[in-house]
């Protein structure tokens, strides 16, 4: 996702990332907290999530959610094997303040937890 904004590193993103999760457990992602995700996610506390991702793994739609809303973007994330080969959309998350103006960084969903960035 670093990749997609042109800016900063990928360590320093996931740092900002993990500190904004570690520090707002309550924030909405579609109407559920932060930390009701994490919990159906790794049966953890937002707080032992950000210190294990804050050491390594891949990150999912938890981190494209939040990366979304701390850097005022849209996330969008696609696989192989749209119409003649090329690519389809399988999900979006949106800003939702004004999502029509917003940029929009590109993924590319590679299976399993693994994506790349997609130009």
């Amino acid at each position: 996702m670093s990749h997609g904004l042109s800016e900063g590193n990928a360590s320093r993103l996931r740092a900002e990332i993990c500190e904004f999760i570690r520090a707002n457990p309550q924030h909405r992602i579609c109407e559920t907290p932060l930390e009701d995700w994490i919990k159906w996610d790794s049966g953890g506390s937002c707080g032992a999530y950000a210190s294990k991702m804050s050491r390594g793994g891949w990150g999912g739609g938890i981190e494209m959610a939040v990366f979304s809303h701390i850097k005022a973007c849209n996330v969008h994330v696609y696989e192989r094997g749209g119409l003649m080969g090329g690519f389809r959309r399988i999900s979006a998350f949106d800003h939702p303040d004004n999502p029509e103006r917003r940029r929009i960084v590109k993924v590319l969903y590679q299976g399993g937890v693994h994506y790349d960035a997609l130009v």
